[in-house]
C-alpha cells in the first residue's frame, strides 16, 4: 500500500515539474511577443496578471484531477524546480529559436503579400484607366451643371430683387 502511494506521490512530483516547464514556455512566448511588439507598460501588468491567473487556474485544476484537491508542498516545490530547470537550461535556446522562427514567419507572410499584391496593383491600374477617364466626363459635367446652377441662382435673385422693389415701392407710395 506505501508503496503505490509513494508511486502516486512520485508521478504527481513529475507531473508537476512538467507543469513548471510550460508554465516557463508559455511565459517564454510572452517575453517573445514583447521583444517584437512593444508594449505600454500597462499592458505588460495586465499581461502578467493574466499569465499568473491562467497559470494558477492550471496548476491547480492538474492538481485537482491528479491528488484529488490535496495540496502538498512538495508539489509547488515541483513546479517551482521545473520553472526553475527550464529558466536555467532550456529558456535561452528557445527564445532564440522561436524568435528566429517568428521573424522568418514574417519575412514569408511580407513576401506572400507582396506576391498577392502584384496582381492587385495590376487589376487597379486596369481598372483605375476607365474611371480616369471617366472621372475627367463627371468633371467637365459638374462644371455645366455648375454653371447652369449659377445662371438659376442668379434669374433668383433677380427677381426675388424685383418683388422686394416692388413691395417697396407700393409701401411707400401709400404713405
Amino acid at each position: 500500500m506505501d508503496n503505490q502511494l509513494v508511486n502516486t506521490q512520485a508521478l504527481l512530483f513529475l507531473e508537476c515539474i512538467k507543469i513548471g516547464i510550460l508554465m516557463g514556455m508559455f511565459y517564454d512566448l510572452i517575453r517573445i511577443s514583447r521583444k517584437l511588439i512593444k508594449h505600454p507598460d500597462i499592458f505588460v501588468q495586465i499581461e502578467d496578471f493574466l499569465y499568473w491567473i491562467v497559470c494558477s487556474l492550471f496548476s491547480f485544476s492538474l492538481l485537482y484531477m491528479h491528488n484529488y484537491a490535496n495540496i502538498r508542498v512538495f508539489a509547488f516545490a515541483g513546479i517551482v524546480l521545473g520553472a526553475g530547470l527550464y529558466f536555467l537550461s532550456f529558456s535561452i535556446v528557445f527564445m532564440k529559436i522561436a524568435t528566429q522562427v517568428i521573424q522568418w514567419l514574417r519575412k514569408v507572410i511580407k513576401y506572400l503579400i507582396h506576391i498577392i499584391m502584384i496582381p492587385v496593383s495590376w487589376i487597379v491600374i486596369l481598372v483605375g484607366i476607365p474611371l480616369k477617364a471617366l472621372k475627367k466626363l463627371l468633371i467637365k459635367y459638374n462644371r455645366k451643371s455648375y454653371e447652369k446652377m449659377k445662371d438659376v441662382r442668379r434669374d433668383l435673385q433677380i427677381k426675388n430683387a424685383d418683388v422686394k422693389t416692388e413691395v417697396y415701392v407700393r409701401k411707400n407710395t401709400f404713405k
